[in-house]
């Protein structure tokens, strides 16, 4: 019967931990990347489509 962990269990345990925690941080950016990324092309739609219904008048 094992009692406890080895080293090697426990630095895989952290590693994966820690490991979770970047990928998260990285998906949260890129989430915020491409929200913002959104948001710029419909602000460019929005101005294109203002020019287009001045030009009209």
């Amino acid at each position: 019967m094992r009692i406890g962990h080895s080293h090697a269990d426990v630095y895989d345990r952290e590693s994966e931990y820690w490991q979770d925690i970047e990928d998260a941080q990285n998906a949260q950016i890129e989430a915020q990347k491409n929200s913002q990324s959104m948001a710029v092309e419909s602000e460019r739609k929005n101005l294109y489509d203002k020019d287009i219904l001045t030009q009209g008048d």
